[in-house]
Order: structure tokens, then sequence, then C-alpha cells
């Protein structure tokens, strides 16, 4: 490694704690979108809801337009029915006469009540399609505020994001080109999770136990060692305190 192999390792905590920040504002990044597709998806669910309300009450009134349109040429039928009862002298021709009368006079009864629960229907079909319109108006108009958001906190996140890696290009150009490379590839694997500390004999990050030769060789600070099981850059815990301090204040 070029320069101090201590303060190089230091490098790839720092490089490691932005990795670590970095994982989270982009994250937050992504979700953004999301979000404002879900919102969005709300919006379309409740104007759907209103057309079709909207939609069920058009049909409500055509079908009891329709049997009202029934009900007034059964009522020509009656009339045309009554006057021939009433010219007709022959008892089997009123009789028929009566009789189809009557049973026109049931149908429309039927069919006007029926009508009357159709046109109740329309009226609450109103009532809920205004409900939902009003819902609708308000609910695009948080929509257009939470994207005017979005927008805002896609921008602040965004050069967020763009300054810490910065910092962390910054701490990884004092490290040499193999170990850097390494960890570049390893955080496109595994964002957030590239560089962990020695904890007794075994990784800080999975939990492997290392030899007695790794283990010294990482409590030596000599090199930038890895861990045999997840690869990880391996640092003392020392190194990894002190780096933490450092960031912390930062």
């Amino acid at each position: 490694m070029m320069g101090g192999v201590e303060q190089q390792l230091a490098r790839l905590v720092q490089a490691q704690k932005f990795e670590e920040r970095l994982v989270v504002l982009r994250r937050r990044a992504e979700g953004l979108p999301v979000e404002l597709s879900g919102r969005s998806a709300q919006v379309s669910a409740l104007a759907a809801e209103a057309d079709q309300a909207e939609g069920e009450r058009k049909i409500a009134l055509t079908r009891a337009q329709d049997l009202e349109n029934d009900v007034r040429q059964r009522e020509a039928r009656i009339a045309k029915l009554e006057k021939q009862a009433l010219e007709s002298r022959d008892p089997s021709s009123l009789r028929v006469a009566q009789h189809e009368a009557a049973e026109l006079r049931s149908h429309n009864a039927t069919a006007q009540d029926q009508a009357l629960t159709l046109l109740d229907q329309a009226e609450q079909l109103q009532r809920k399609r205004d409900e939902m319109r009003q819902r609708l108006a308000a609910a695009r108009e948080d929509l257009a505020r939470f994207g005017e958001m979005v927008e805002a906190d896609a921008a602040g996140l965004a050069a967020e994001i763009a300054a810490l890696a910065s910092k962390r290009d910054a701490a990884l150009a004092e490290v040499d080109a193999g170990v850097r490379d390494h960890f570049h590839a390893l955080a496109k694997r595994n964002p957030g999770r590239v560089v962990a500390p020695l904890k007794g004999d075994s990784c800080g990050g999975c939990g492997t136990r290392l030899t007695p030769n790794d283990a010294v060789r990482v409590r030596s600070k000599s090199a930038a060692s890895r861990c045999p099981s997840c690869v990880r850059l391996l640092v003392s815990q020392e190194i990894w305190a002190a780096a933490e301090e450092t960031s912390a204040g930062a």
C-alpha cells in the first residue's frame, strides 16, 4: 500500500462510513418515486370510483326511463282495451279485454315500483359521485403538492449523495489501487458492507473466525486483509474506533 498503512486503513473505515450513509440516502431517493407512484395510484382509484358511480347512475336512469316508456305504452293499450270493452256487446270479448287490462295494470304497478327504486339508486349514486369528485379534487391537489416536495427532496438528496460520494472517493484516493478496486467491487455486491473491524479473532461483519496468523496480521496493521468468508476488508478494533470517532465529529 502507498504511504502510511495505518492511515490508509483509517481511510478505508472513513470510506465505509460514507458508504453506509450513501446506502441510506440512495434508498430514500429510490423510495420517493415509489411513494409518488403509490399516491398517484390512489388518485386514479378515486377517479375510477367516481366514474363508476356516474356510470351506474346513468344506467339506473336509463333503465328507469325504459320502464316509464313501457308503462306509457301499456297505459295506451289499457285505454284502448277499456274503449273496446265499452263498445263491445260480446261478453266473451269483454272478459278478455278486462283480463288483459288487469294484467297490464299489474305489470305497470311492478314497473313503477322498479322505476322508483332505480331513481332512488340514481340519487344515491349521484351523492356518492359528488362526494368522490370532491375527494378526488382534494387528492389531486395533495398529489401536486407532494410531487413538488418529491422534486425538491430528490434534488436535495442528489446533491447530498454527490457530496458524500466525493468524500468517499477522496478517502479512497489515498488507498492502494488494488484495495480501492476491491472496495468498489464489494460495494456493488453488498452496499454498505465493505469494511469491518476484527472482533477478537473473528470478522466483525459475518462472524467468521480467522486463523491465528490472519488475526495477527490484521492487528499488526501492516496490510489490508480480507475475511476468508465474506471478503470484507478487515481492520483492527483500534483503527475502527479511531476512524468512527473522526467520522462522528465530521
